[in-house]
């Protein structure tokens, strides 16, 4: 799969899907205000759209980053972060999507490729699940960076891409 467009526009589509299907598989997982899950959707498009640098090592991650920044540009709309996230079955979805996708690298991508891949999404997650505080009480008071259901949901995360859980994530 060294070559993206080599992919069918169905294949791309489901790529691009999994970055958001690793987001939302947190943030559906312990839903909270709006505005938390608003910045956790602003965290996963931070990941993906600013640190192209650190993966142009990969061709099927930058072509995908150029994929999204081409779509940007020409201004094409993009899901409601929120309402994709609080959806009913949000969950279901994005851990169906991240099962479909991890069968698309197995069949297609390098090995190489495959890890890196799924590696990334990882790294995605677990930045979403760090984007902010969890369980706030009275005016935002105490809360925990990553809750027990953020952690359930990137052990899960993990467990359906066969990697481990970003180590550089917060505890």
């Amino acid at each position: 799969m060294s070559v993206y467009g080599e992919l069918s526009d169905d294949e791309r589509r489901l790529l691009r899907a999994s970055l958001e299907a690793a987001a939302v598989a947190i943030s559906a997982a312990s839903p909270g205000r709006s505005e938390e899950t608003a910045s956790e959707g602003f965290a996963a498009a931070s990941f993906v759209l600013e640190r192209r640098a650190d993966y142009v090592d990969s061709r099927l991650i930058t072509s995908v980053i150029a994929d999204i920044e081409a779509r940007v540009r020409t201004e094409q709309p993009f899901p409601d972060f929120v309402k994709v996230a609080s959806a009913s079955g949000a969950l279901e979805w994005a851990m169906q999507t991240l099962r479909s996708v991890v069968a698309l690298l197995d069949a297609r991508a390098t090995a190489e490729e495959a890890a890196g891949y799924k590696s990334w999404l990882m790294r995605l997650a677990s930045t979403v699940a760090a984007a902010g505080k969890e369980d706030q009480g009275f005016l935002g008071r105490g809360g925990v960076q990553i809750n027990d259901a953020e952690w359930a949901a990137l052990q899960a995360v993990a467990d359906v891409l066969g990697t481990s859980p970003d180590p550089r994530t917060p505890a």
